[in-house]
């Protein structure tokens, strides 16, 4: 189920981790006491548009449901209707999904419509709806949001308006308000090193203090958002880090973090790049790369290993702390013959499974033309069962999502784990 290949010592380091990012507390002498099951749903954002200006559809899975065999969705939203009336309205493209920490609300952003939308998890309905500030560069595109660990605001990473901007945020009340004194015009940051500051992601520091934003363009900034207006605090250029960043993850203080390389428009490749020192003095390693028909992209991590998704090459490597690296085909099992594209990941409370997002026959987002990068025959998600503490895996089955009403095609992308508290 693939090959190891040897590649740097560096990442002894992973010995790893909070369980927020699916690690293992250490063993413990007290005597073992049998705890219940952590209930949770899986939110799926399928992208495409249900209205004519937009809209989308959010599928939620009861976990216990899909433990148990069943492959229907407890709840279906039309993110189109569901925004009708509600702030600045209906969103088109629905890339990215995240949760508040506390579990009560959802935010989605819509990458090609410049909106932020937050929605209520008890009752399922868009509460809040606001359009982004575009820029010189161009219209407002927020690839990604995260909410601060405080839960007081959302940071949205605004790649068209070259912006990071912040959102206040009264989870308990259901208000919010873009912050227009916060914002960090990153397009004024530009330079030889930075020729392209579209920020793609926001991962906050495992003290919570910072944000660690990488740029499309390459290389990547540390942020200090609580700041107004929000101000940086370290950078890395592209000499250190190369084009197309796409995901980042903490495992204690050291963030992985994926790079497809080329430019929009060309030659994808895989890199993964270790970056240490943070906040105030980052250093960033290459830990893999290769080049061909590849594209590094969704990273997570999964007991103490580092999975990261390759939606070109449909396959998953899994590095693991002595420094190798595995790859293994995602065409395999029940997905054997096809072409999952597999896209974001999300690991189950237990740490038994792995969800993976799989794109449709019609990409509406990431899609190089003529390349095909993003193109996928299922459209739908599947689940992975974790084996040896995340270092193998299998793919057990697959959930081709439906043709939502309004819609033409499948291309689900966002999908993350709430947990029901």
């Amino acid at each position: 189920m693939g090959i190891f290949a040897r590649v740097s010592a560096v990442l002894a380091t992973l010995a790893i981790l909070v369980a927020s990012c699916g690690g293992r507390a250490a063993p413990s002498t007290a005597p073992t006491q049998t705890a219940a099951p952590t209930a949770y749903e899986l939110w799926v954002v399928d992208q495409a548009e249900t209205t004519t200006t937009g809209g989308g559809t959010l599928y939620i899975y009861r976990g216990a449901d899909l433990a148990a065999g069943s492959r229907a969705p407890a709840y279906t939203v039309n993110l189109g209707e569901a925004a009708l009336g509600v702030g600045d309205g209906i969103g088109k493209h629905g890339h990215s999904i995240t949760f508040n920490p506390a579990m009560t609300h959802a935010v989605i952003a819509y990458v090609d419509s410049g909106h932020v939308q937050v929605i209520r998890a008890s009752d399922r309905k868009v509460v809040a709806s606001i359009k982004m500030t575009a820029g010189a560069a161009g219209p407002a595109a927020p690839h990604a949001t995260a909410v601060t660990p405080a839960g007081d605001a959302i940071i949205v990473a605004n790649q068209g308006g070259k912006r990071l901007q912040r959102i206040s945020a009264d989870f308990k009340n259901d208000v919010y308000k873009l912050d227009g004194a916060a914002d960090l015009d990153l397009s004024l940051l530009e330079d030889a090193d930075h020729p392209g500051n579209l920020p793609v992601i926001p991962v906050f520091t495992p003290d919570g203090r910072y944000v660690y934003v990488p740029m499309r363009g390459g290389g990547a900034y540390v942020i200090d958002y609580q700041s107004t207006p929000m101000r940086t605090v370290a950078t890395l250029g592209k000499s250190a880090i190369g084009p197309q960043s796409c995901c980042a993850t903490f495992v204690k203080d050291t963030v992985w973090t994926t790079a497809q390389g080329g430019t929009t428009t060309t030659t994808t490749s895989f890199n993964l790049y270790q970056v240490t020192g943070l906040p105030e003095k980052p250093i960033a390693k290459k830990i893999l790369s290769r080049s061909g028909n590849v594209e590094s992209h969704s990273v997570i991590l999964v007991g103490q290993y580092l999975w990261v998704a390759d939606r070109f090459a449909n396959t998953l490597d899994i590095v693991d702390q002595t420094g190798d690296a595995r790859t293994m085909s995602l065409a395999a099992g029940p997905l054997a013959g096809r072409d999952p594209a597999p896209d974001i990941m999300a690991l189950s409370p237990d740490g038994s499974t792995v969800f993976v997002a799989l794109r449709g026959k019609t990409p509406m987002t990431s899609n190089i033309k003529g390349l095909d990068n993003a193109v996928g025959d299922v459209g739908g998600f599947a689940l992975l069962s974790v084996k040896d503490d995340g270092r193998d895996a299998t793919v057990s089955s697959f959930v081709s999502l439906p043709m939502a009403a309004g819609a033409s095609v499948v291309d689900p992308h966002g999908l993350r784990i709430r947990i029901v508290k």
